[in-house]
């Protein structure tokens, strides 16, 4: 027998198509990636826990490796209630990321050389520099490893069938850097006396990418909801990046509806979709699907 669904059920499938509805055009548009990740999960006394993963991502619509990535995390419970609805939890992790950069391209002229009026977009063809006799600096591709380091707190709080939670996090990212090859094509004037004339001289050096450090606020606020007698249960999150080290300056949005469900109380799946308003060298791609497993023992 098929049960009808009931309200707060129908009112967590409006919130969550409203929100993937309110960026559809820009879905359409975009890129899609895939994100996935297998963990293992361990209880401890105290209400505490710890947990190993290894993810893997692609972009260009499953078709290259962007990042992989293995990590580690504890976090414990600090305060929980006697009915058990609402708690606050601690945690902390590390994770090890080999990311790949592409290769781009940055216009290096002096504005006031050439004036305002007269601009050359960044990652053009390196021949589009030259053709205009324009410095610019073209970075080739290559694998980045970095260290990430988070700290979080979070609250739920279980109301009905619905579960609100809300999560700051504190993530720090070092990147070594690489000793990659930088091109720095350099157009200068010099006298040919063939052609009495000042004509424009192709020069080329090289130099390393230096490491470089980031630390982003991460705040995330999610809704899950149980459905009766159904093992599949829905979610539906946004998360805000602000960037710590530019005074708070929100970076991206991010937003993520999926569901999840558990077999014989050790293996757990999860399915979304995930949107964002803005991409970085460390997620290139603005839409991605998400299949996550983790064993708990």
């Amino acid at each position: 027998m098929i049960r009808p669904m009931n309200r707060g059920f129908r009112a967590f499938i409006a919130v969550a198509v409203i929100l993937i509805l309110a960026q559809s055009n820009a879905i359409a548009q975009s890129e899609i990636g895939l994100w996935t990740s297998a963990g293992l999960k361990k209880d401890l006394p105290k209400g505490m826990n710890a947990e190993f993963d290894a993810e893997w991502r692609q972009t260009g619509f499953f078709t290259e490796t962007d990042r992989w990535s293995v990590g580690a995390s504890f976090s414990k419970r600090l305060y929980r209630n006697k009915a058990k609805t609402f708690n606050i939890r601690a945690d902390v992790g590390y994770k090890f990321l080999s990311s790949s950069r592409q290769a781009y391209t940055v216009d290096k002229r002096n504005p006031e050389d050439y004036g305002e009026d007269f601009v050359l977009e960044d990652d053009m063809e390196p021949q589009y520099y030259i053709d205009n006799c324009a410095d610019f600096n073209l970075t080739n591709a290559f694998m980045e490893s970095r260290h990430r380091v988070t700290a979080s707190l979070s609250a739920a709080l279980e109301a009905g069938r619905f579960k609100f939670s809300l999560r700051e996090r504190v993530q720090y990212t070092y990147s070594c850097g690489k000793d990659s090859i930088r091109e720095k094509h350099r157009f200068v004037l010099e006298y040919d006396e063939e052609l009495s004339d000042y004509v424009d001289v192709h020069e080329t050096s090289l130099s390393n990418i230096s490491p470089s450090e980031k630390t982003l606020l991460r705040s995330r606020i999610s809704v899950d909801y149980d459905i009766p007698h159904f093992k599949l249960d829905p979610f539906v999150s946004y998360e805000m990046f602000s960037d710590m080290n530019d005074g708070m300056a929100f970076e991206k949005g991010r937003v993520t509806a999926g569901a999840g469900f558990t077999l014989k109380k050790t293996h757990s799946f999860q399915f979304a979709y995930i949107w964002q308003d803005h991409t970085d060298d460390d997620e290139p791609v603005r839409s991605a699907v998400s299949i996550n497993y983790t064993f708990k023992f």
